[in-house]
């Protein structure tokens, strides 16, 4: 079965001459052409974002339900989890 080619939009942005050879690197490192790297620098730029902004938002929901530790507790918490992770390689060394 052949595949149909992808529908494409373009977008037009003005770049620094720096960023531009930066791109056109990057671009000949991977084999690509400068669209195709601009593209997966751009989805992967946005999917971590997205990525990010929802945990986020998340997080501040869970806060103002009130599902939140004070901020000692939370070191306190760490400082256990570090303390327990050097027992646990010192008894594996």
């Amino acid at each position: 079965m052949r595949k149909r080619p992808l529908k494409s939009a373009t977008v037009t942005a003005r770049v620094a001459p720096k960023l531009e050879k930066k791109l056109e690197t990057y671009a000949r490192f991977y084999g690509q052409t400068k669209s195709k790297a601009v593209e997966g620098i751009l989805e992967q730029y946005l999917d971590y974002d997205s990525w990010v902004l929802r945990g986020v938002r998340e997080a501040i929901a869970s806060t103002d339900r009130g599902e939140s530790i004070p901020h000692e507790e939370a070191l306190r918490r760490i400082r256990a989890d570090i303390a327990r992770r050097k027992r646990e390689r010192r008894r594996a060394a």
